[in-house]
């Protein structure tokens, strides 16, 4: 899988589980921000509907806030 397929695999995966949370981009983006996580909120939604690629890190840093 390269790592565009794999960004939007990730990226699907954490819409489904902040749906099943209830969590909304709002707090997942904030608790991204305070682990680390050094994107915008307007990238992060545009990543969740596949418009933007993340770097690993981020992505990485992105599930960890939804966990």
């Amino acid at each position: 899988m390269d790592e565009e397929a794999l960004g939007r695999e990730q990226a699907r995966l954490l819409r489904q589980a902040m749906d099943h949370a209830g969590l909304d981009l709002s707090e997942v983006w904030m608790h991204f921000f305070s682990i680390g996580g050094d994107v915008g909120e307007l990238e992060v939604e545009a990543y969740l509907h596949h418009s933007l690629t993340l770097p690993g890190i981020q992505r990485d840093t992105l599930a960890h806030a939804v966990n």
